[in-house]
């Protein structure tokens, strides 16, 4: 089997972080995030969030069958950003698309905009990950931070799921509490965020 691939750090944006390789039966899963993800604006309207995810994804139907398919797996990466503005969400290869983005120290409310902008780059990314990885002989899963938007701001199918185009789900949206997962990692990050943001995404990985 090929060597897997996106688990060196050295080869991301410099907004990576770090990689954390963990069991995945040590993901925290409760149906408080689902919870959670009710004080959201896309609760019961995206089609990759609650409560339509499993019309999509069947594996994710409820809080115990997302904890037998994640447990399923033999490994999890986990994937943490952290920025404060000034570190570049992008490849060098794609500076030009990202020439009109000022790389600045920001602080409180200004981070959403730094979040809003790398989100989709985040989806983009993750979807690579998950497809190279296929390509290699492995059986791969990826999450995202918040709502999938691999299709850009308009879901093609959101009046019409289940999802036709590979769209990943949050790690909120399959019960998984990212704030307790980065506590028992030993992982600082601030919420709400003052001085820096903090995105987190991960890849399941079965050989």
């Amino acid at each position: 089997m090929k060597k897997l691939r996106y688990v060196d750090p050295k080869k991301f944006p410099p907004y990576l972080s770090e990689i954390r390789k963990i069991k995945p039966e040590k993901i925290p899963i409760s149906a408080y995030a689902r919870i959670m993800c009710q004080h959201c604006g896309l609760w019961n309207r995206a089609i990759l969030c609650p409560p339509f995810l499993y019309q999509t994804y069947p594996q994710y139907k409820t809080i115990d069958s997302c904890r037998r398919y994640i447990d399923s797996f033999d490994v999890a990466y986990i994937y943490i950003f952290k920025n404060d503005g000034r570190k570049r969400w992008w490849f060098k290869r794609q500076q030009e698309k990202f020439s009109h983005i000022r790389l600045i120290k920001r602080r409180g409310r200004q981070l959403k905009g730094c979040e809003a902008s790398s989100a989709r780059q985040l989806t983009l990314l993750m979807k690579k990950i998950k497809t190279v990885n296929e390509k290699r002989g492995y059986l791969a899963d990826c999450y995202i931070q918040g709502h999938c938007d691999l299709c850009s701001r308009k879901c093609p199918n959101r009046e019409n799921p289940p999802c036709r185009r590979g769209g990943l789900a949050s790690l909120e949206a399959v019960g998984i509490n990212v704030h307790l997962l980065l506590e028992n990692l030993e992982v600082g990050y601030e919420w709400p965020p003052i001085s820096y943001l903090t995105q987190v995404t991960m890849m399941l990985i079965k050989k």
